[in-house]
């Protein structure tokens, strides 16, 4: 039975009395005292936090019936809220338990200010209002206003997290730790190995990694499949992919048929996604014999690996709709990598004058979240990024991209940690063809000025075995002085 909001509260305070300041310093930072429905809890939560701007530590109930004295409380009263202190001192409260129930409050908090906005709108539709200003407000354009503002602003509490902080000089042990686990553990890896080895081991947490080019030339089969799931089955990692473009299905199927690729199924050239899609009857023979062993290995509970998570984003979706999806997955096991599928169709979490500061502070919202997800731990989160076309059509003459493949938004360049072009033939009509990759910023490690892959898009398999029927990018070079105006 699910708890209610009265129940976490409980679990809360629990957690924090009569010791536990590092609890409430968290709880501070996510919670108001309007989170806490029941008024002694609310009114135990408010002296908590003022006992900590003067005194420097969690309430005591000394100090508790002095604060209550002190406000005329009556005997009767201040007995009730001694009894209740007690009660929740002595509750033995897990720091999972007490992370799970912040969370709730915040959604609780969250589904009652969003009914809350709905009536105001519907209230401003249909009658009018004044905002807090004493403006008026009516029709649809300011009731869609003002729900949007507020949507945002929901949006934006639930999260709300902790971020870490202190004297680095006083962590010599944990720098040490993080250096020795650097090589067991390194980053999230594409299975591309020169790729790999240019990003110094993989994408790491905060980071916000970005794969650039033209439609159909492999962002999505490369920031989505390939990379989602090397990351689970080859290296164990957890993975969460919100998609707002591909329907959940096709991704699906997409990951099934990049799974068809491993050499224990005998099949040199995977199932094709498309044969899948068809349905019964256009998989050969061999395929479809060799399918229910490629689904069992795939769903199985290989310890080896990892969670492999689809989200159909809807549409509207902002950043804190998909930091709302990976902190609610969070809650069951720990995402290791987020793979948004793409960042341009969410929206900003307030409307913006032009496009071009829409996709900027959607980018920006993106970073943060990729810095400060897990209180402060991060994560890597990718996405794929179109360039637009007549910056295709240059670069299919020049060989490299111009300042203008990113002028959508310079914070695509400015916030991203890394950045990856693919570079494909024009007039491409077969499964297989080769593509230029480029490393083209790096934040924290090296460039390249040119990978050489051979991708199937049936399976969206990469690999530097050069694998093309034909259609080659010529002798391309892309600088890394010239790409996106040398990031």
């Amino acid at each position: 039975m699910a708890r209610t909001s009265l129940e976490h509260s409980k679990v809360v305070l629990g957690a924090i009395l009569p010791k536990r300041l590092d609890l409430l310093n968290k709880a501070l930072i996510q919670l108001t005292v309007d989170h806490f429905p029941d008024p002694q809890y609310k009114a135990l939560y408010m002296l908590m936090e003022r006992y900590l701007e003067t005194a420097g530590g969690v309430l005591t109930k000394n100090a508790l019936i002095e604060q209550l004295s002190k406000r005329n409380v009556d005997a009767g009263k201040i007995a009730l809220y001694e009894t209740t202190y007690d009660v929740l001192a002595a509750s033995e409260v897990d720091e999972s338990d007490f992370k799970w129930s912040v969370e709730q409050l915040k959604e609780l908090a969250a589904a009652q200010d969003t009914a809350q906005a709905i009536t105001e709108g519907m209230e401003i539709l249909n009658r009018g209002a004044k905002d807090s200003k004493g403006e008026d407000l009516f029709g649809h354009d300011d009731a869609r206003k003002h729900i949007l503002t507020k949507f945002a602003e929901i949006d934006r509490d639930l999260s709300m997290q902790e971020s870490p902080e202190g004297d680095s000089r006083t962590e010599a042990e944990e720098i040490m730790q993080e250096y020795l686990s650097a090589r067991t553990f390194g980053g999230i890896k594409f299975g591309i190995p020169e790729l790999d080895d240019k990003l110094g081991g993989g994408l790491q947490n905060g980071e916000l990694d970005l794969v650039v080019g033209y439609s159909s030339s492999g962002k999505t089969s490369l920031a989505t499949i390939q990379l989602a799931w090397h990351a689970a089955i080859m290296q164990g990692k957890n993975v969460v992919i919100c998609t707002s473009e591909t329907l959940r299905p096709q991704v699906r199927r997409k990951l099934i048929c990049r799974h068809s690729k491993l050499p224990q199924f005998g099949l040199d050239e995977g199932i094709n996604s498309r044969d899948l899609k068809r349905g019964k009857g256009y998989l050969k023979p061999e395929e479809e014999a060799i399918l229910p062993a490629i689904l069992d290995d795939y769903t199985s509970d290989n310890p080896n690996y990892g969670k492999l998570v689809i989200v159909q984003i809807p549409r509207g979706a902002t950043i804190g709709t998909v930091e709302g999806k990976l902190l609610r997955y969070q809650r069951e096991f720990q995402v290791d990598l987020a793979i948004v599928d793409y960042l341009a169709l969410l929206r900003s979490d307030r409307k913006r004058s032009s496009m071009r500061e829409e996709l900027s502070a959607i980018v920006q919202e993106a970073k943060q979240m990729a810095t400060t997800f897990d209180d402060g731990r991060g994560i890597p989160v990718v996405s794929p990024w179109q360039v637009n076309r007549d910056s295709w059509k240059e670069a299919q003459k020049a060989g490299s991209y111009n300042s203008s493949a990113l002028a959508e938004t310079s914070e695509a360049t400015s916030s991203s940690d890394v950045v990856i072009s693919l570079l494909e033939p024009e007039g491409v009509d077969s499964r297989y063809t080769d593509l230029i990759m480029q490393v083209v910023k790096n934040r924290d490690g090296e460039k390249s000025n040119r990978i050489d892959v051979s991708v199937d898009y049936a399976t969206s398999f990469f690999s530097t075995d050069r694998r093309s029927t034909g259609n080659s990018v010529g002798n391309f070079l892309l600088s890394p002085d010239t790409v996106f105006g040398g990031l």
